[in-house]
């Protein structure tokens, strides 16, 4: 039967892999009361600037910054919680909070003010899909471990039932409920039980057919988060349908994140080559985005 505090356990050994990442060389604090980020200042300029969004370890995504920023694009690293003055935990995260880290970003003199491209990891893939179906100022979104749906929230306690990840205009958005009764000995197999929910799913779906820009999704096939490489297949069949650029790679024997820092399913070896190869994709991906 489904156990919170397994999960909660399960989740916790997680989270605390994922958070501890250091600092990103050449990045400096961002000075606003608005929000809470790193910028990488553009090596070239006249190029989107590039807002990073991390998952569920929380505070600054300052590691896949870093691989980010040796693009030679302007590179936001932005925390949206788990730090001072922001939520503690994963849920129920206001959208309306990203607003002001789009218009920063835009409005530097090294990057074009027409929009930005937004990056993401495992929630914060989550969240970059979601916020790119609400704004064309998004002009490209890459999305390592995505989800085609808008989850519940995880809280430190998971005893108590999450609402939802996020909010908008103060109301939880559509999402996926994490299922009960049923066998869980991996994170991975709470989540593909909640994938069949499926009057859930559909409500929670995210509407990538009104994403404006071009879609990389990099998934792995030994995933033992969530299984990102279903939901992003779902993602671009959404997309395509509508006539929408999207293109998924998944490596087969590579985890969660795509890197050898953080072996989340497959081995170090195999996530080292799915993050060389990853990268590569991604730089030739921002380079085509005009």
């Amino acid at each position: 039967m489904f156990k919170p505090v397994l999960i909660g356990c399960l989740i916790a050994v997680v989270t605390f892999s994922i958070w501890a990442e250091g600092s990103n060389e050449g990045s400096n604090s961002v000075d606003t009361s608005d929000f809470i980020a790193d910028y990488t200042p553009a090596q070239t300029e006249g190029k989107y600037g590039i807002l990073v969004l991390g998952g569920s370890g929380g505070g600054k995504p300052t590691h896949l910054a870093g691989k980010l920023a040796k693009s030679g694009h302007a590179v936001l690293s932005l925390a949206y919680f788990k730090e001072n003055g922001l939520p503690a935990e994963l849920n129920k995260i206001p959208l309306e909070y990203f607003h002001a880290p789009k218009k920063w970003l835009m409005d530097q003199s090294d990057t074009r003010n027409d929009g930005v491209i937004v990056v993401g990891w495992s929630k914060g893939a989550e969240l970059s899909l979601l916020l790119a179906s609400k704004s064309d100022e998004y002009k490209g979104v890459i999305g390592i471990a995505p989800s085609s749906v808008a989850w519940a929230g995880i809280l430190n306690d998971w005893r108590k039932p999450p609402s939802s990840s996020w909010t908008e205009a103060g109301k939880p958005i559509a999402h996926v409920p994490f299922a009960s009764g049923v066998n869980i000995t991996k994170l991975v197999d709470l989540y593909a039980a909640s994938l069949e929910q499926t009057h859930a799913v559909e409500q929670a779906a995210i509407p990538v057919e009104n994403i404006a820009g071009p879609v990389l999704l990099l998934s792995g096939g030994l995933d033992e988060i969530w299984p990102a490489n279903q939901m992003a297949a779902s993602v671009c069949a959404g997309m395509q349908a509508a006539l929408k650029a999207c293109e998924h790679i998944n490596y087969s024997d590579a985890g969660h994140l795509l890197d050898e820092k953080f072996v989340i399913g497959g081995t170090e070896v195999s996530n080292a080559q799915a993050n060389i190869k990853s990268t590569k994709r991604m730089m030739e991906f921002l380079k085509g985005v005009k």
